[in-house]
């Protein structure tokens, strides 16, 4: 079985499909770049690729992309023009644009037979069936694609490059297993053209995948993980991948994996090598459309899906318990916008953080997790659109509506002088009283340095008992600085002296001392607003390079350097993270959608002071959102 990923818009499904005695499996994905996860796992457990280019719009950043992640796995790959059937299309214009952005080696190997409204069909190069009835734009192309397909072919070999000099042609059969030698090693992509719509030119497409696409076999072994390497064989010890979950509305979830070795029969067990646990499950389904087929057995190269898994999830390894087989994971883009996720009805929180929790199992690049500091749930993913269907898979199929927020930055605090505190903590209501004197010196650390608390008591002033509710009292107000309420980070708090009372000393009395005699000894000691930081990557095309750092000075970003990325170029910067809440969508409108970036932190760094007010308004007002 041949499993190959149709990279166009579309959702997501894998498609079990016979043709002229082939089996081949098609995994339709998503082409837009917010859905670049479904590409992602599609491409790991592919044998190649066809990648769709609409014959009005041409090579956009979506084909691009699908295209680089393609040739990171070194997969074969076709291209089909669509779309030829629709008025304004223009496949000579289309294919130049395939050629200059994919390559020469993209050569077609059907061309349309008559043009929009018209198109009849699609003649073969290589046959020459209809070649005769092609227009004279057309024609003049084709002239010399036969002479181009024969020397990829005989570059194959150099058997056939001496055939080919000497007799100047090559035979059929000779042309026809050494293209599929081409196609296996990258050096030729075949270029089909038509119309999924009316099927023009889609017989021709499946015939090239059978002739030119590798089987699994071809492939040859598949590597795993500490060097080792399984078969394509039924023979061999059972090992699979698993890249997608969907919820079924009648069956509930599904879990696809591909099969690369061994079989697999219904109703038995597999061993999760990631997980380390055993898994039985009941049936094997074929998926086609809304249908299941029920299958006895899979064979390497096969794609099904298992319903009512619960311990296995995207990028698991599957295996047999006596040879267990981990494969490399998923090499997942990291999320690049974030949305703070709040209900619109009270006492929905549990059925949120149980959609979340299910949309996350099914999408791996959807992410949601508490932000343990500002106690909001945070979901991110790969852009507004991305974010934006989770939100109404949230609605559709949980039945729970959610507001999406910005989120509020992680703001720290912290002090930039040395200086100290005091508190004499005396209370007497009849009876026992409390009392409790602390004095605190406040130092700040290194950025980065975290906290630490230091015992310089001496003579006995504070008992040693004493000293951890001092500790926990420093904590509890570190939880909320003296700026604007934000943690507070970076310092050192020596305890250096006191006094305490033999009968009203007691932990309560000290823990208040000292929370007292922190927030004295900070508003002394110079605090300061401390904001994070993050690098940036951008690449976009050349073109787009003013308006790019243009934009980052805007948000105070810092310029570290830039790069040729191919024929893109690469920015590398560091960037306030308030500043870049809404970024996905800012470089998305500068760029036309070519512009890809991705974020992660690196530090804390001073609010400059003109900016602090307005911080320190912004947070208010979103806590009386709240």
């Amino acid at each position: 079985m041949l499993a190959f990923a149709v990279l166009a818009v579309g959702s997501v499904a894998g498609v079990r499909l016979g043709w002229k005695g082939h089996g081949l499996f098609v995994i339709d994905t998503p082409g837009y770049a917010d859905f670049v996860g479904d590409m992602v796992c599609a491409l790991r457990v592919a044998d190649a690729a066809v990648v769709v280019v609409d014959a009005l719009t041409g090579v956009d950043v979506g084909t691009m992309r699908a295209w680089r992640f393609a040739e990171r796995r070194n997969l074969p790959r076709a291209v089909f023009i669509n779309k030829l059937d629709k008025e304004n299309a223009d496949y000579a214009k289309c294919l130049d644009a395939v050629r200059t952005a994919l390559g020469a080696r993209c050569v077609p190997v059907t061309l349309p037979i008559g043009a929009q409204a018209d198109l009849k069909g699609v003649a073969g190069a290589m046959s020459g069936k209809g070649m005769d009835s092609l227009a004279p734009d057309v024609k003049a192309i084709a002239d010399g694609v036969v002479e181009k397909l024969t020397e990829a072919a005989a570059e194959t070999d150099d058997s056939l490059t001496e055939k080919y000099l000497e007799r100047g042609a090559l035979s059929p059969e000779e042309v026809g297993g050494a293209l599929r030698d081409a196609v296996n090693k990258g050096s030729l992509v075949p270029v089909y053209c038509g119309s999924a719509e009316t099927e023009a030119g889609v017989a021709e497409l499946l015939d090239g995948i059978c002739d030119l696409f590798p089987s699994p076999a071809d492939r040859g072994p598949v590597a795993a993980i500490g060097g080792a390497a399984v078969e394509p064989k039924a023979s061999a010890p059972f090992s699979a991948f698993v890249f997608k979950n969907v919820t079924d509305p009648f069956v509930g979830q599904l879990t696809y994996f591909r099969v690369y070795s061994g079989t697999l029969s219904s109703n038995s067990s597999f061993f999760n090598v990631s997980a380390r646990k055993t898994e039985r499950f009941g049936h094997l389904y074929f998926i086609k459309g809304k249908e299941q087929i029920s299958v006895d057995e899979i064979g390497p190269g096969g794609i099904v899906a298992v319903p009512k898994l619960k311990l296995t999830a995207v990028g698991n390894s599957l295996s047999s318990e006596e040879s267990p087989v981990e494969f490399e994971g998923l090499d997942l883009p990291k999320a690049v916008i974030s949305f703070a996720v709040y209900p619109k009805k009270a006492g929905e929180e549990e059925k949120i953080a149980a959609g979340l929790h299910r949309l996350t199992q099914e999408d791996p690049t959807l992410r949601a997790a508490r932000n343990g500091e500002t106690k909001e749930l945070i979901v991110s993913g790969m852009g507004d659109v991305h974010i934006a269907a989770a939100q109404q898979r949230l609605r559709n199929k949980f039945n729970v509506e959610v507001d999406l927020r910005l989120p509020i930055v992680p703001y720290k605090e912290t002090v930039k002088a040395s200086a100290e505190g005091h508190e004499r903590h005396k209370k007497q209501t009849g009876g026992r009283g409390q009392y409790a004197e602390v004095y605190l010196k406040i130092e700040p650390l290194p950025r980065g340095g975290g906290f630490e608390f230091v015992d310089d008591i001496v003579g006995g002033a504070i008992p040693k008992g004493f000293l951890p509710a001092i500790e926990k009292g420093v904590r509890g107000s570190m939880a909320a600085g003296v700026v604007a309420g934000f943690p507070v980070v970076d310092l050192r708090v020596r305890c250096y002296d006191g006094t305490f009372h033999d009968v009203d000393s007691s932990n309560m009395a000290f823990e208040l001392a000292g929370s007292k005699a922190f927030k004295d000894g900070m508003a002394k000691a110079r605090p300061i607003l401390l904001e994070p930081i993050h690098i940036l990557d951008v690449t976009v095309p050349a073109e787009y390079m003013g308006a790019i750092t243009g934009d980052l000075n805007s948000r105070r970003g810092r310029i570290l350097g830039m790069e040729q990325a191919g024929e893109l170029q690469k920015i590398k910067a560091q960037v306030p993270l308030a500043e870049m809440l809404s970024y996905c969508t800012q470089l998305r409108s500068l760029t036309g959608g070519r512009g890809t970036f991705e974020m992660e932190f690196s530090s804390y760094e001073e609010v400059p002071a003109a900016l602090v007010q307005k911080v320190i308004a912004q947070y208010q007002s979103k806590k009386e959102e709240k």
